[in-house]
């Protein structure tokens, strides 16, 4: 009965202690690379203006969003110049920014990819880490 006390003591504090080295990798500031979607490569989505060869350029400049964690657990966001503060929180891969629900893809110390959380189509948001 004692064994089954301290494993469990055990493994309950590197479970808490795996949770805090993800949201330190989390902290700092990260920029958005890439914005994908789910389709197969065969299947090419609707867009409005498909004949716009213009398009593909703004849809570049768009990207320019940032998101800047803090050990607090806020956030700040920058949308191509709209700012936002708001609150996060980390529960195992499942990341809540404000309260929009997101599932982690991939967290390590240069790559952040998050996705929509029950979206009938995933669209993955690509982040590097700024240095």
């Amino acid at each position: 009965m004692r064994i089954l006390i301290i494993l469990t003591l055990i493994l309950g504090i590197n479970s808490c202690k795996a949770q805090s080295i993800s949201e330190n990798e989390l902290i700092g500031k990260w920029i958005l690379v890439a914005e994908t979607d789910s389709f197969p490569d065969d299947i090419e989505p609707l867009t409005e203006n498909d004949s716009d060869s213009e398009s593909e350029s703004d849809s570049k400049a768009e990207l320019k969003a940032t998101l800047t964690f803090n050990k607090d657990k806020t956030i700040f966001i920058n949308q191509m110049g709209n700012e936002y503060n708001a609150t996060y929180k980390l529960t195992d891969s499942t990341l809540t920014l404000g309260n929009r629900i997101y599932i982690i893809v991939r967290l390590d110390i240069e790559k952040l990819i998050y996705k929509v959380k029950d979206h009938l189509f995933d669209k993955n948001y690509e982040y590097k880490k700024a240095e």
